[in-house]
């Protein structure tokens, strides 16, 4: 689905729900300005199409003990599909890595990977992203502070310029 076809209803409904996908439809319903069952079959819309791929809980992380935040570059042993795969197979598996992303540049791969503490970082590198036979090497930068990160897509980001100022 291309961002055009969808109105202003559609856009509504997304915006809503990234800043709250636990609000009730009964209450979604009302602040877009339809009955329930137009909003519930607009959802099921944009659920069918992969609009809306799941609905989550973001926690905090320091309530949580993963305070932790490291960047780690990867470079893979050979630029080959099958080694390529295998590891993003692993890391898929790995649940202290929070993100995966292939990328341009001296590295193959970033990612971003939780932990208690360095302690508990050093152990997770050490037994299970190093001996990856995938991997030539790794390179880790650890988060001071997080000064912003959201979750939300700008979805009517077309209708702005690059300072966020209306087009």
């Amino acid at each position: 689905m291309k961002l055009n076809s969808f109105d202003d209803i559609d856009l509504k409904i997304l915006d809503i729900l990234q800043k709250d996908a636990d609000v009730p439809d009964k209450h979604l319903a009302e602040r877009i300005g339809l009955s329930p069952s137009s909003v519930l079959a607009r959802l099921r819309k944009l659920k069918n199409e992969g609009i809306i791929k799941r609905y989550v809980a973001i926690l905090d992380e320091d309530k949580l003990q993963k305070s932790t935040v490291a960047y780690v570059f990867v470079t893979l042993s050979r630029h080959d599909v099958k080694i390529a795969q295998s590891f993003v197979k692993k890391i898929r598996e790995n649940p202290f890595v929070m993100e995966c992303s292939h990328i341009t540049g001296k590295a193959d791969y970033l990612l971003r990977v939780v932990a208690r503490d360095i302690p508990q970082y050093r152990e997770i590198l050490m037994e299970r992203i190093v001996p990856m036979k995938e991997i030539e090497s790794v390179q880790t930068w650890f988060v001071l502070k997080t000064e912003k990160r959201e979750t939300r897509l700008p979805i009517r980001g077309d209708l702005l310029d690059a300072k966020g100022g209306i087009k």
